[in-house]
């Protein structure tokens, strides 16, 4: 055969062959032209598989415990995304390890007020490269004048699982699913006695100081579905950030909270707002503020739900 010798030998190429010099030469230059032109962007593939997440936790320091190692994880997953602060009603696509707390100042249609107490924010973990979990403490609803209507909201529990993502060094945008479960655990009266389940998807993208945010989603109610109905709920947040001041403006079409998912029921509202912050005050630890004013679009969201709203916030991420 070619390339043997008689008695079926291996014909050895001489040291000076040009063939593997050639390719000596030419892998360095291969593999540094990958490295100028690659982005990276991170799928699940690459972060959410178990030994993924084995390897960043046994990649740190030797005589750091799990509580440590689960911390750089939370660390460094939080650095492979963008960094764009967190609407009033909006929901964020990034992941977020973060307590939050919310209180609404609602206008009734009669002139009335009703306050919203926490408004089912809570607590924020991130547990895994990609994924996120949140419980809340129930939210408090307050009507001034009228007690026998005060109580508690529900439980909510949310689970968030972030499918692409790319900082804003490089394509600057994030994508995620979310599933929101309400609890038929309030005792406010005119809450219903229903698990209600809200899927998610979400999406970011920025430009520079320049970004917007998506929430596209429906809710369901178990047992009650077809009299209550599934309404369509949406959200855009447009923001633009100067040092640590950044105005934004939303849209939002959502159900009551208090007076829940009757089909058809208006509920289009514009809210303008600032958010101040991040305040870094140690390590990763940081805090910022948020404010604004929502406003009922049309009279039958009016008359359904209220007609405006101030809205404060107050978030400790960690």
């Amino acid at each position: 055969m070619r390339g043997e010798r008689e008695g079926g030998t291996p014909r050895q190429r001489p040291f000076g062959s040009k063939l593997p010099l050639r390719w000596i030469l030419f892998l360095p230059l291969l593999m540094h032209s990958c490295v100028l032109t690659a982005d990276p962007i991170f799928y699940p593939g690459e972060e959410i598989a178990a030994q993924d997440l084995v390897e960043t936790m046994n990649a740190q320091e030797s005589g750091k415990d799990w509580l440590g190692k689960w911390r750089r994880m939370t660390i460094e997953t939080r650095e492979r995304q963008t960094h764009y602060l967190t609407p009033l009603v909006t929901e964020t696509p990034r992941l977020e390890q973060r307590i939050r707390y919310d209180v609404y100042d609602e206008t009734l249609p009669n002139g009335k007020k009703e306050w919203n107490f926490g408004n089912q924010k809570g607590v924020n973990v991130i547990v895994a490269p990609t994924f996120e979990v949140a419980a809340a403490l129930p939210n408090y609803l307050y009507y001034p004048g009228e007690g026998q209507k005060d109580g508690f909201g529900g439980q909510v529990f949310m689970v968030k699982n972030r499918i692409m993502a790319s900082p804003e060094t490089q394509k600057n945008y994030v994508f995620s699913v979310m599933l929101i479960a309400l609890t038929p655990t309030g005792t406010s009266l005119g809450l219903n006695n229903h698990w209600v389940w809200t899927p998610f998807v979400t999406f970011g993208k920025g430009w520079g100081h320049f970004d917007f945010m998506v929430n596209l989603g429906t809710s369901w109610a178990d047992a009650d579905n077809k009299q209550l109905g599934s309404p369509i709920i949406w959200n855009v947040a447009l923001q633009y950030r100067f040092g640590v001041i950044c105005p934004t403006i939303e849209l939002n079409s959502h159900p009551s909270l208090s007076n829940f998912y009757f089909f058809g029921e208006p509920g289009l509202f514009v809210t303008p707002e600032v958010l101040i912050g991040r305040f870094h005050f140690r390590d990763y630890y940081s805090l910022y503020f948020g404010f604004g004013y929502q406003m009922a679009l049309d009279a039958a969201t009016v008359q359904a739900l209220y007609s405006n709203a101030l809205i404060m916030k107050f978030h400790l991420l960690f």
